[in-house]
């Protein structure tokens, strides 16, 4: 059977100092089984990859796979190019927060003064600052000083927008160094450079998987580069030249074709890697020897590997080791390296699994195949270590994310010298018409949308056609008694005086806001004009509340807010309905949080199970893998909802909580409510599943009032367990305000109808 190779990469879902991510996948494939055309398209769809034949003997599945740079679009920011060949120290010297000044000595700086509590050298006496602690906000400097915090809020903004790009670039940089041939070999920097082939593996398949990485390290990062050689250690030492060759397409090509037509079972002697080293060296244009050697193949000659690059300690020399397991020669590969200053890296086969792919249909025989291939993942070993490279961009990834979170948070508590002198209601509008209409929950929505929004409120359509009724003693104001430079001098005398309304009967009335009589005169005209706009305002009205009913809405209401945390009951009540709360899950994330800053989601039964540590940014990537984990959800236990919202609320970051259960907390509910109002900045949206309790209710509805939040209630059965006022708040707001309109357009219709009798009236008296 023919071995056969496919290699792919998948991208970074999370950065950690040691990451174990999916990178090289190796297939073997089995004989093929053949279907039907209908049996085929009954089948799972799934990508196509071309199989061709390959060297060596296998076939090679090859794939378009290729490192994804974000290409802006017009009237973007372009961004800075990550993918510079050189080592991470000098990377940082160029991009690193201290270059930029950013790094927290230099924030500190620009933002406030240092909170003194300590003995001052220049005037000799200890001091303290007395006023400082409730005027200011406070920023902590990695050194442990404390800063207090003068900056205004735009200050602060640029200083948060900066951070937030170097975040991304570090990121972007940390993507870059673990994906394609650099998480198998490293980076190369050198411009000319040689490659030392080490194995002693008979193996087919392993022999395959060493030459594959091999011929992907040739065509993604040797193509760059200026000159290159590439040896094999055996008895008797293979080149593919002599001396190094310059970098062209045909000679890297040449390379491959030279690097598949190696025998796997040429002869091979405990000296030959040293033998390798030596042959390398000799070449004066090589700028580094990379020794890329497979398991323990080195092990046989320790101390005459050392002896030799001692010697040849003018030229680093670079250790790649794939598919070691044992420690004891990493430590020494490791320690090999660090004779000429050279960098180590190590990459190993961790995983295997099964996977089913299909070929094309074939048009001659209507049959399609299906290949059952063997994927390889890997990572580091144990006992590897760490990148150097990749743990000083990580360290400066964490040093801005820290940093990033202190000047958010000290913004997020910053006033706004403008919105201060405004009224909570101009400024809650003020956010609204800011936010897009997909965005805003119903309160918001009806501001900008609503009934008063569009002046069509009773008393705004009669403002124009009412008059008050006036009946009693009244003010007259008349002129001065006098001559005329008297009267100039003197003011209006005000004089009472009886007024009986004499034409009442004749006018339709209404009690205005402050219970006064108005007499009002609405035409046909007047009316249909309202009707018209009023039905308008209604449909808009109805749309949205059809809306909120759809998709994801019809269970978590609108998400509002950009950074936030799901928690979700998995205990054993919810066993029957998990399926359907995954669905929902699943179009949550296609319609509304993608569209978000950062998200977590935390499962709680009888411990709180969260995905991540800490609020993660939303990418394609990482988004799958929430649903990866959401789909892995199982429900046991009791319903431990006070874990989990102590997980929510202790992170910096979170702008709000959206809690899912069907049940009572095992917790008192006072218990919960009050740490809750620990935590009163932040909101707890409430999702009541199924919920039949009157008590469980009433504690989530009571949650979500005391927290600024949102009440929301689901349920797939008539809802007989508490009162109206259970019903979903985004729903109650919408129905309450087309209820309201509707009274609104009867009211008016009664006005016209009696403003029409009162005519007819007149006009029958008069005849």
């Amino acid at each position: 059977m023919a071995s056969g190779i496919t290699t792919t990469k998948q991208s970074l879902t999370e950065l950690a100092p040691t990451p174990i991510i999916k990178d090289l996948a190796y297939s073997v494939p089995t004989p093929a089984f053949h279907v039907s055309k209908q049996q085929q398209q009954s089948q799972d769809g799934g990508s196509i990859r071309e199989v061709v034949s390959g060297r060596g003997g296998s076939d090679i599945v090859q794939t378009s796979e290729k490192y994804n740079v974000d290409v802006p679009k017009p009237g973007e920011r372009w961004e800075i190019d990550v993918r510079d060949l050189i080592p991470s120290d000098s990377w940082l010297a160029k991009y690193g927060l201290k270059k930029n000044r950013l790094d927290a000595h230099s924030i500190a700086a620009q933002l406030g003064f240092q909170h003194l509590t300590e003995f001052d050298s220049v005037l000799k006496k200890p001091i303290s600052s007395r006023y400082g602690d409730n005027l200011f906000q406070r920023l902590l400097r990695d050194d442990g000083k404390v800063y207090n915090i003068t900056a205004g809020k735009e200050k602060l903004k640029q200083v948060e927008q900066r951070l937030l790009h170097a975040v991304r670039m570090y990121r972007r940089r940390m993507e870059w160094l673990t994906s394609e041939s650099r998480r198998i070999f490293g980076v190369i920097y050198e411009h000319s450079v040689c490659i030392i082939l080490d194995i002693k593996n008979m193996s087919p398949r392993a022999f395959d998987t060493y030459l594959c990485a091999a011929e992907r390290v040739l065509k993604e990062q040797i193509i760059h580069k200026a000159k290159f050689n590439l040896i094999r250690c055996a008895d008797e030492v293979q080149y593919f030249s002599t001396r190094c060759q310059p970098v062209t397409r045909e000679t890297v090509q040449n390379a491959i074709d030279w690097l598949w037509q190696l025998d796997r079972l040429a002869p091979t002697s405990p000296t030959d890697t040293v033998e390798g080293v030596i042959r390398a060296a000799a070449d004066p244009d090589i700028e580094a020897i990379y020794l890329f050697t497979e398991g323990s193949s080195s092990d046989a000659s320790r101390e005459i590997l050392i002896d030799k690059v001692k010697s040849c300690s003018e030229v680093p020399f670079h250790v790649v080791a794939y598919n070691c397991q044992s420690s004891d020669t990493l430590r020494f590969l490791r320690g090999v390296c660090e004779l000429t200053g050279g960098r180590f890296h190590c990459y190993s086969i961790t995983m295997e699994v099964d996977s089913f792919e299909g070929l094309p249909l074939d048009p001659e025989t209507n049959k399609a195949n299906i290949v059952l291939k063997r994927k390889l993942y890997g990572g580091v070993p144990a006992g590897g270590g760490i990148r150097a490279d990749v743990f000083k961009v990580f360290e400066e990834l964490e040093e801005a994310r820290n940093l990033l979170a202190q000047v958010q948070h000290v913004l997020a508590n910053t006033p706004d010298p403008q919105a201060s002198k405004e009224s909570p209601v101009e400024r809650d509008t003020v956010t609204a018409h800011e936010r897009k209409e997909e965005y805003m929950k119903s309160s918001e929505w009806l501001q900008r949308f609503g009934i008063v929004a569009k002046k069509l409120d009773f008393f705004d359509i009669l403002a124009g056609v009412s008059f008050r009724h006036c009946d009693g003693v009244v003010n007259v104001m008349r002129a001065p008694d006098g001559n005329p430079e008297a009267r100039e001098k003197a003011g209006a005398l005000i004089q009472p005086k009886l007024i009986n309304a004499r034409y009442c009967d004749r006018f339709a009335h209404v009690l205005g806001k402050d219970g006064t009589v108005l007499h009002v005169q609405v035409t046909p005209e007047l009316h249909r004009i309202y009707e018209e706009r009023m039905n308008v305002c209604l449909e808009s009205i109805q749309r949205r509340i059809d809306w909120l009913r759809e998709g994801s809405r019809e269970l978590f209401g609108t998400i509002v807010e950009d950074q936030v945390y799901f928690l979700i009951d998995t205990s054993a009540s919810m066993e029957p309905s998990i399926g359907f709360v995954k669905d929902k899950l699943y179009i949550l994330i296609q319609e509304q949080l993608r569209h978000k800053l950062r998200v977590n989601f935390v499962a709680f039964n009888t411990k709180a199970y969260p995905w991540k540590d800490r609020l993660v940014e939303v990418t394609e990537q990482s988004l799958q893998t929430a649903w990866n984990w959401i789909k892995a959800l199982s429900c046991f236990g009791t319903t431990n909802t006070l874990a989990a919202l102590k997980f929510a609320l202790s992170d910096r970051q979170t702008h709000a909580v959206y809690l899912l259960t069907d049940g009572r907390p095992d917790q008192p509910f006072k218990t919960v409510l009050s740490q809750a109002q620990l935590h009163n900045r932040l909101p707890i949206h409430t999702i009541s599943f199924n919920c039949r309790d009157r008590e469980a209710n009433q504690f989530l509805f009571q949650l979500a009032r005391d927290t600024g939040a949102r009440f929301h209630i689901f349920s797939d059965q008539a809802n007989d367990g508490g009162p109206e006022s259970w019903e979903s708040e985004d729903i109650r707001l919408l129905r309450e305000e087309y209820e309201l309109g509707k009274g609104y357009l009867d009211r008016v219709a009664a006005l016209r109808d009696e403003c029409h009798r009162l005519a007819w009236k007149r006009e029958t008296a008069a005849d």
